[in-house]
């Protein structure tokens, strides 16, 4: 077999690798397992390109690389093809005469087969994939496995049943990713004791800086400042302005475009031809800045785009670094600038929904740290990568830190104001009193419902909110409705508490206590079948869950690392009798199989 730098020059026309590929091509053809962390535009793809052709040149079958985005996948396949490397990439978006052509290129036994998380749930699939023998698994861009990361692929969560099914050296491989996450990835993809490669962070042609801007049309008024400063309309280079919705960004760019600057947007709920649009456009500098969401970006080789722009905090200090990292990948200066806000706080815990992953919180104070420091920008990202940097003399901060020293202090004094504010109104809403026919108003209105409620539901219908959890539980129909309109809800709550320390009113319940009337019965819900567990198919169905459920709390792990929703399906529709049907199903390997085959089966074999 030629050395590594001879089939790289070879197969890529390249003269060498950087020492953290050359590290992890060598530990993935000894066979063990890696997971990849380097910098944006440091060429983590060759990390498995290379073994792959060298694999296969060898005969020993292509490598499969799970990959999040269509695009990336075909600008991948495209350019290996160029290369007169054989790849294929298999995902939903193939239609017609193109999904026919790659299935071609499969059954001809390609180096590489590129394939969608979505892609890979399907049995036939998998086992048409491996019937010309696999080399490698490839994750790219893993830390979509991280719950509070991008959340946009949520198959990949559940990878990690993949493994069962090729017994692999498997190289993951993302960007950025503190220690937590790149454990979180190795877990779930069931890395065997893998070698874990990362490069620094540091960036020395990439100049760091935050400015601290409340309120949207300030931050437009921002970006417009910001690019015009570094030379657009008319410098060679491109853009990228990143949004935390998708609202935001067609709103950005109009702004932009009035200020005599083309720019188009882009974000996952365009349409696919409005997509390749912006992009097409972006590529061809008819728009030379591009307002996107974090849908935007991942793979992209852009080599000169010189400024970065966040409208808006994304959701963590690695999002903003792999995001940032865009700019300047051809070695020459580019500016990341960050325009934060404290409502950006707000914002992120909607994205997050009502069950922010692990680590979400946290991962958000240490943006925050970052933005409203007054350290080197680079030092304030090694400290939280676990690196020590030194200052980077290219930030804002080393630059001319007094400015920013100025507004930092400046920032600091008006959340305090505000947070004062809220103190002292809190005080003087505590302090109203009811008068006895608004007590009254307070009973009758627990008198009239129909069910217990919780106290905040009790003071949100006495004050006439319309709130979505007050119409849930109907409680506009009450006919006390609004009563006490111009009461604080704080004196409501109060008065409520009040009432129930002295028994004018009563508690339900422990977990989740409600508000009722005392002695008054609660009317008892008509006998009848009991309603199914949310989402059952029957009490098999949650027999099996339950042991999952079980299994997954005992070993702290997630329900879907005991085995995937297709997993459940496929027991409930086959019901094997033994462990050899039961090693048959999608996901069930041998390890699966030898932990909890045995309760499985005595599950399955209960009539129910």
């Amino acid at each position: 077999m030629p050395s590594l730098d001879a089939s790289l020059q070879h197969w890529f026309d390249l003269p060498s690798l950087h020492d953290a590929q050359r590290e992890a091509i060598v530990a993935l053809e000894r066979g063990g397992d890696v997971l990849v962390r380097l910098p944006t535009g440091y060429g983590k793809s060759m990390c498995f390109q290379l073994p792959a052709v060298r694999a296969h040149a060898e005969g020993r079958g292509a490598t499969l690389v799970v990959s999040p985005l269509v695009a990336l996948m075909d600008d991948q396949v495209a350019a290996l093809r160029a290369k007169g490397i054989p790849a294929v990439a298999m995902h939903g978006s193939l239609r017609g005469d193109a999904r026919a052509e790659a299935h071609r290129l499969l059954d001809e036994g390609p180096a590489l087969i590129y394939a969608s998380p979505e892609r890979l749930k399907s049995t036939s699939f998998r086992k048409r994939v491996a019937r010309n023998g696999l080399a490698y698994l490839a994750v790219d861009e893993a830390h979509c496995i991280s719950e509070w990361g991008h959340d946009f692929r949520p198959e990949y969560q559940t990878l990690g049943a993949l493994r069962d099914g090729f017994d692999i050296p498997c190289i993951a491989l993302t960007a950025t990713a503190t220690g937590r996450v790149a454990a979180e990835i190795a877990r779930s993809l069931d890395l065997a004791d893998p070698v874990d490669i990362h490069a620094s962070i540091a960036r020395d042609n990439l100049a760091l800086s935050v400015q601290l801007r409340d309120g949207d049309k300030d931050r437009v008024t921002a970006c417009i400042d910001v690019l015009k400063d570094a030379g657009f309309p008319r410098i060679a280079g491109r853009a990228i302005v990143y949004v935390a919705t998708r609202k935001r960004t067609r709103v950005v760019a109009q702004g932009l475009r009035k200020a005599g600057i083309m720019a188009d947007w882009y974000h996952a709920g365009r349409t696919v031809g409005a997509r390749q649009t912006a992009v097409a456009r972006y590529e061809s500098g008819a728009a030379k800045v591009l307002v996107a969401t974090s849908a935007f970006g991942m793979g992209m080789d852009r080599p000169d785009v010189r400024v970065v722009i966040h409208g808006e905090a994304p959701g963590s200090l690695e999002a903003y670094l792999q995001q940032a990292g865009r700019a300047g990948r051809d070695g020459a200066p580019g500016q990341c600038v960050l325009l934060y806000s404290a409502k950006d706080a707000l914002t992120q815990k909607r994205l997050w929904g009502s069950r922010p992953g692990p680590g979400a919180e946290a991962a958000w104070w240490a943006l925050h740290e970052y933005a409203v420091g007054t350290q080197c920008r680079q030092t304030i990202l090694g400290d939280w990568f676990g690196e020590q940097l030194p200052p980077c003399g290219l930030c804002d901060v080393c630059v001319d830190p007094e400015p920013v020293q100025a507004a930092a202090t400046a920032w600091k004094a008006i959340r305090t104001e505000k947070r004062t504010e809220r103190v002292e109104k809190r005080r003087a809403d505590l302090s109203v009193d009811l008068d006895d026919s608004q007590e009254q108003a307070v009973i009758d209105f627990v008198g009239a419902l129909k069910r217990p409620v919780g106290r905040r539901l009790i003071a949100l219908g006495l004050r006439g909110s319309k709130a979505k959890a007050a119409k849930k539980r109907g409680i506009p129909g009450n006919p006390h409705f609004g009563l006490l309109k111009s009461i604080p809800e704080l004196a409501v709550l109060a008065t409520i508490d009040t009432m129930l320390a002295d028994g004018r009113l009563a508690k339900k319940g422990k977990k989740y206590p409600t508000v009722w009337l005392p002695n008054k019965p609660v009317r008892v819900k008509s006998d009848g079948p009991p309603k199914p567990r949310r989402g059952s198919k029957g009490p098999l169905h949650d027999a099996l869950r339950n042991y999952r459920q079980r299994a997954a709390r005992k070993r702290n792990w997630k329900p879907y690392q005991v085995f995937p929703n297709a997993t459940l399906d496929a027991m409930m529709r086959d019901r094997p009798t033994t462990l050899t049907e039961l090693g048959a199903l999608p996901g069930i390997g041998p390890t699966r199989l030898s932990r909890f085959g045995t309760d499985l089966l005595e599950i399955l074999a209960k009539p129910r």
